[in-house]
């Protein structure tokens, strides 16, 4: 009970939900199932289709995409306060994305099923959840516009904060940052080499800015890091 209680205020306090009426909340948080995701597990994979709509809570769940015929790739990571669903309420295809659990994971489990009877309730429910669809949107221009960045360095920390959920503002109780990636990883996504990306790591712990240890990368100083994308 206490978890589904704490589960319920983080999804209040931050992301999708803490945005929308207080009706429409409590009609999907009461038809919320709180589930467990053990570190490395698949939620769902690409081309599955599946209905019901998630909420993260604790942990990170790794997304990734695939197109054509190449194998997927990781582009980013949802928080808590993340929500997503996977397009079935709204069409019949399946899923260009895969996630996995980069650590343990609970999200919030809302069914296809409890959707349509929210929707039933409330006649704006269908525009409430599409707002879930529109923030891919958001992050999908916010990493592209981010990759445009010229300068290697301002464009490697830009990354890692979005990867961080802190690329525009830092959650007010997500201080420090745990990002679940290693060097490599974070130079592929950034379009750099594996010595450069290594090379940003190093000075940006040296300066008191980051942590790095194996496959985790710790942001301790988000907001000095989002004043030197300004300089």
């Amino acid at each position: 009970m206490r978890d589904v209680f704490v589960a319920r205020e983080i999804a209040l306090r931050q992301g999708w939900l803490s945005h929308t009426p207080a009706a429409f909340q409590s009609d999907v948080l009461d038809r919320c199932v709180l589930r467990e995701i053990e570190s490395g597990a698949r939620l769902f994979a690409e081309g599955v289709p599946v209905g019901d709509m998630y909420g993260v809570v604790a942990g990170q769940l790794a997304v990734w995409i695939a197109h054509g015929r190449r194998n997927p790739r990781l582009v980013h990571f949802l928080r808590p306060g993340s929500w997503f669903e996977s397009f079935p309420p709204f069409t019949s295809q399946g899923l260009r994305v895969s996630l996995s659990a980069s650590r343990d994971v609970k999200v919030l489990c809302l069914p296809q099923q409890a959707m349509q009877e929210i929707a039933d309730l409330h006649p704006e429910a269908w525009r409430l959840f599409a707002l879930v669809s529109a923030g891919y949107v958001r992050i999908a221009t916010l990493a592209a516009d981010d990759l445009l960045i010229r300068d290697h360095v301002k464009r490697c920390i830009a990354v890692l904060l979005r990867l961080g959920g802190c690329r525009v503002v830092t959650p007010p109780t997500s201080t420090p940052i745990d990002v679940d990636l290693n060097q490599q990883g974070l130079a592929t996504l950034s379009n750099l080499a594996r010595t450069t990306a290594g090379q940003i790591l190093r000075k940006l712990e040296e300066s008191g800015h980051l942590e790095v240890s194996y496959r985790h990368i710790r942001i301790l100083a988000p907001d000095a890091l989002r004043a030197m994308l300004a300089e």
